[in-house]
């Protein structure tokens, strides 16, 4: 791909955030809209972006590219999970915020932002592979990842009311039997099945799926419009981090597995969704638990802005 056409690409995303924090700094785009908006997205539109994804697949190489999709999803999160670990290491990260971090790194923007982009420079095909790795990586994010959240020791001289294993494993369910993961296997089963969609639904989906993009990217443009932008802008180790984790690690993941991964395609959204920014649930996962959520709130600012830099240097990598 070109790179002129990445750096177009991202910069009508970048744009259409511009828009959001506008709209947000004029009251028409609110915190108190922000949890309506995302499930909105989440349990709506995005589903309806997978569905529509689903025709785009090219037949004739789709076995080969969900086949590569499962592998390389599987390890997408284990990948993340030792990028968070080696740049908590390099940067020093004390003991107490170490868990913060390891969270940072694995509950990342793949879902809003991540579709976004993938839609943006590869078309609606990657977006069905992408909904894979999601599907696949999801089952390990809401079990040994909130088992790496949880793991920080004790608050208060006391150790944290963890909650209970049965407790434990209804949410960990509850979390990986979500909308966007039926609605996978639902477009896996579409396409081995090779009965296309009815045409009125298919446009349907369609025309609903679009909104996808533009809602997410506003999103994060309410939540640059709400953070203090002079102190978060002002960490050094978070953007320390952002440079490990979303750019460093991304870079020597497609060096060494171009060699081995025979499609192109699917190693493209392996990079795309492991250089994806920390999302905007990770704040509110980690009070959940009992963990302070200003620190991946301000993470996910950080590596957001950075990611407007850090796709485009990735796609001139990868050529």
């Amino acid at each position: 791909m070109d790179i002129l056409t990445v750096i177009g690409s991202m910069g009508s995303l970048v744009l259409v955030t511009l828009i959001g924090y506008v709209a947000a700094r004029a009251g028409f785009l609110t915190s108190e809209v922000r949890p309506k908006l995302s499930a909105l997205i989440f349990n709506v539109t995005l589903p309806c972006t997978i569905l529509a994804s689903v025709g785009e697949v090219d037949s004739s190489a789709g076995a080969e590219q969900i086949t590569w999709s499962f592998v390389l999803g599987t390890a997408l999160f284990f990948v993340m999970l030792a990028a968070a670990a080696l740049a908590c290491l390099a940067l020093r990260v004390s003991r107490d915020e170490r868990p913060l971090y390891l969270f940072m790194g694995v509950l990342t923007n793949t879902g809003f932002i991540g579709f976004a982009v993938l839609e943006s420079l590869f078309g609606g095909g990657s977006v069905f592979l992408g909904s894979i790795f999601i599907a696949v990586s999801n089952v390990f994010l809401y079990s040994i990842g909130v088992g790496v959240l949880t793991s920080a020791g004790e608050k208060n001289g006391e150790k944290d009311a963890a909650p209970t294993c049965s407790s434990r494993l209804a949410g960990v369910l509850k979390n990986v039997l979500n909308v966007p993961m039926v609605t996978s296997v639902i477009a896996l089963v579409v396409f081995f099945s090779g009965v296309p969609l009815p045409g009125p639904v298919a446009q349907a989906v369609d025309m609903v799926g679009g909104a996808t993009s533009p809602l997410a990217m506003m999103l994060v443009g309410l939540a640059i419009a709400e953070a203090d932008l002079r102190r978060v802008l002002g960490s050094w180790r978070l953007w320390g981090f952002s440079a490990i984790r979303f750019l460093l690690v991304p870079a020597m993941c497609y060096l060494l597995l171009v060699p081995v991964v025979p499609d192109a395609l699917s190693l493209g959204v392996f990079i795309v969704m492991l250089a994806m920014p920390t999302g905007s649930m990770a704040a509110a996962i980690a009070s959940t638990y009992g963990r302070p959520g200003e620190l991946l709130s301000q993470g996910t600012i950080v590596s957001t802005i950075a990611s407007f830099v850090i796709v485009p240097v990735l796609m001139a990598l990868m050529g």
